[in-house]
């Protein structure tokens, strides 16, 4: 797996966050959802939960669709400016995400998950200072909880940076915080690099433990092996994947290369 794998994947927190907030009364019902009252005071939250579904099917543009809805519904409510903010990124218009997570941070200074969520986005326009001093001023909130997210963020930002040590100690800590699967992931590829391959086969394996299904890691540990000259492991793993993910790219490729 290579870097660019890795910024595909920025952690993003607050997605299940309850919302409150005080907003004004539309005239109209919204568009996204005619059957709203829009002077129903949950309307606003209907509305955002209907997006963050959406979001989690991959129909991105219809939770944004829902997120301004229900902005227009609330303007001063930060939790939606924050989802909305998640929603503009990952549809990769990080600009539209920092104006939104910057407004979540305008009505609420110590939104800890917009911040992140804005240093995510800092990431994916390039601006990696701003992004470092979002993702480092979030960790010193002792009262955050999602730091996991953070030290994935910011051991994405040190390897794109080109600092192996630096990216590694921080997935590293992302995975002993209970991080995301793709912690793991990113912390075998830096291990590899490294030449540390006892330690890059370890993180592929717990990756694999913990999200079996997951065809891009097996391939990852298969081609680890074969560069030890391992092929017997190799071709376990190649098997592995054709039977629990036989219509998966990896699965395509590893049939093509055996000409079946």
């Amino acid at each position: 797996m290579r870097a660019g794998r890795i910024f595909e994947i920025i952690f993003f927190a607050g997605l299940v966050a309850i919302i409150s907030g005080c907003g004004s009364s539309a005239p109209a019902p919204p568009k996204v959802a005619p059957e709203l009252d829009p002077n129903d005071p949950l309307a606003a939250i209907k509305l955002m939960q209907r997006g963050q579904a959406m979001l989690a099917e991959g129909r991105v543009d219809g939770a944004v669709e829902h997120f301004q809805a229900a902005r227009t519904l609330q303007p001063g409510n930060p939790t939606i400016h924050n989802v909305l903010g998640v929603a503009e990124l990952r549809r990769r218009n990080a600009q539209a995400a920092v104006a939104s997570f910057n407004r979540a941070l305008e009505l609420a200074p110590t939104y800890s998950d917009a911040r992140n969520n804005r240093g995510a986005a800092y990431l994916q326009l390039g601006q990696l200072a701003m992004a470092e001093a979002d993702f480092l001023a979030v960790l010193s909130d002792a009262t955050y909880a999602n730091r996991a997210g953070v030290f994935f963020n910011l051991g994405s930002l040190y390897l794109r940076k080109g600092n192996l040590s630096a990216a590694g100690e921080n997935f590293r800590r992302a995975t002993a915080s209970g991080g995301p699967v793709d912690a793991y992931l990113a912390l075998a590829d830096v291990e590899e690099r490294l030449g540390h391959r006892e330690l890059a086969e370890k993180a592929y394996l717990e990756a694999l433990a913990r999200a079996p299904e997951r065809a891009d890691i097996g391939m990852a540990l298969a081609k680890l092996y074969e560069s030890q000259g391992r092929t017997k492991e190799a071709e376990e793993q190649y098997q592995r994947i054709l039977s629990v993910s036989p219509d998966s790219p990896e699965a395509h490729l590893i049939r093509a290369k055996q000409g079946k």
